[in-house]
């Protein structure tokens, strides 16, 4: 993606999506594709309310805004969010907060990847090696926090 200005991502001989390397990882527009660029987590979510965007993700109401969801009340969608969207913590600017527990440590050099379970999801999320501070241990209770702005809203459950 480094060398391109335009990409054409592919699956099974049809051209799934085709833009610039921006577009394709930040604004997938099929599930395949969301995948096969870059790391993904991926949330199933059930619609509380597709007139107002919101929905029910472990266990809290979440909104991602009026006309986001084009799915029924009680419908199960599958929300995506990209590693570096999510803070380990509650960060300013980053309305949905979760609580979970960290399963996997995997020091990188000046990323240090976590694996956070979120009632029963694994979610992946990097955050930069200060050598004041230690990453936190296995076990330990935390929270995560993303904005709803940064939710990618895959296509089917």
């Amino acid at each position: 993606m480094s060398v391109s200005d335009r990409i054409v991502v592919m699956n099974g001989g049809i051209a799934e999506q085709v833009g610039a390397p921006f577009e394709i990882y930040n604004h997938p527009k099929t599930r395949f594709v969301a995948g096969f660029v870059g790391t993904l987590n991926s949330f199933a979510a059930r619609v509380v309310s597709a007139e107002e965007g919101t929905v029910s993700l472990a266990g809290q109401t979440v909104s991602l805004g009026k006309g986001a969801l084009g799915v029924a009340k009680g419908k199960t969608v599958t929300l995506a969010l990209r590693p570096e969207a999510v803070s380990y913590g509650r960060d300013a600017g980053r309305e949905v907060v979760l609580p979970g527990t960290i399963e996997e440590v995997h020091f990188l050099g000046s990323v240090i990847r976590l694996s956070v379970n979120v009632d029963g999801t694994i979610v992946a999320l990097d955050t930069f090696n200060r050598p004041d501070q230690p990453p936190p241990p296995l076990g330990l209770a935390c929270e995560i926090s993303f904005a709803a702005r940064d939710v990618i809203l895959l296509p089917g459950a």
